[in-house]
């Protein structure tokens, strides 16, 4: 194929068009793409806009966002009298629905919106997503979201709550210990309070009382310390170095879940015809079920790109991704 193809008049599934220039491919992220690649249709009377309104239709199957990917979008410009004597536009961008009224033999296109030759964007997670009942954590209504940590010694019901940084260092210190002989060097000994002194930032700055902290635990900053004051602290490490110590992982708060949106997960599955109870499969199985169809479909979307017109990805190199 000779390059670049020159501008040249284009008909798409019976709409006249003009193609644009179309330039040798290039290297993009290891893979060879064509950067450009868009066809602008005749423009048509629109109504709703203003006076004298004329819609365009524009597609293009093109890396124009550099990802290394062809990319494929469906979008529409809408012209009026008042808005072409302001030089501007009266509407753009994906008008769908407009650009089915308008122009019906395009409609066909419109599901391949955001569709690549590496699938469609984000296939399986928004497909997931959106016919599950998790929420964004992956939790569905009822279950934990957030929690205090603390710890209880001995036999006291009473929780000592602190942040769960302390807290997970503590559980890994203790065990530390208790995997290690006393007659270990590396064995860490008993627990001790640390002082950790304010640090001023200016010369006016106010001078605060030093926090405590524990040995071990001191390459913090003051307003980290997990204790206010040296009792406080004292007392805490007493406890540690004499009592059984039980870890408690408190929850505070639960997920409301979400709602499925099933048709929302067939838009994303471009998969019309799912029904609800597949859609509303365990993730890993509607995953399986996903990556099942998704050869059949990206041959369908090369069939609708080439009948278009439009040149698919060159012959990839050997080390491309």
């Amino acid at each position: 194929m000779q390059y670049p193809i020159a501008e040249r008049d284009h008909t798409i599934n019976g709409v006249p068009g003009r193609m644009c220039p179309i330039h040798a491919p290039q290297q993009v992220r290891g893979r060879l793409v064509h950067r450009s690649q868009k066809w602008i249709s005749e423009g048509r009377p629109v109504k709703g806009y203003g006076t004298n309104g004329v819609m365009y239709v524009e597609m293009r199957f093109d890396d124009q966002c550099g990802n290394g990917y062809q990319n494929f979008a469906i979008t529409a410009r809408v012209y009026t009298k008042e808005s072409r004597r302001k030089g501007d536009i009266a509407a753009g961008g994906c008008l769908h629905e407009e650009i089915e009224k308008t122009f019906p033999e395009l409609a066909p296109f419109i599901r391949w919106h955001l569709v690549g030759t590496d699938g469609p964007m984000h296939y399986l997670g928004n497909t997931i997503y959106h016919a599950g009942d998790r929420d964004y954590n992956g939790r569905r209504k009822g279950e934990p979201c957030a929690w205090d940590y603390g710890v209880r010694f001995g036999n006291s019901p009473i929780t000592h709550r602190i942040g769960r940084k302390f807290w997970e260092w503590l559980q890994a210190r203790i065990a530390h210990n208790a995997n290690t002989p006393k007659s270990n060097p590396h064995r860490l000994g008993e627990f001790r309070p640390v002082a950790i002194d304010y640090e001023k930032t200016s010369d006016t700055d106010y001078k605060f009382k030093p926090k405590y902290t524990l040995a071990g635990w001191d390459s913090i900053k003051w307003h980290e310390c997990p204790f206010d004051d040296a009792t406080a602290a004292q007392e805490f490490a007493d406890a540690l170095n004499s009592c059984p110590v039980k870890f408690v992982k408190i929850a505070t708060d639960y997920s409301e879940g979400k709602d499925r949106d099933f048709d929302a997960a067939r838009r994303c599955a471009l998969w019309p015809d799912a029904t609800d109870e597949e859609l509303s499969a365990e993730p890993e199985t509607l995953k399986a079920a996903l990556l099942a169809r998704l050869p059949g479909l990206m041959a369908e979307f090369r069939a609708a790109m080439e009948n278009a017109g439009f040149l698919w990805e060159p012959e990839q190199p050997e080390n491309a991704e």
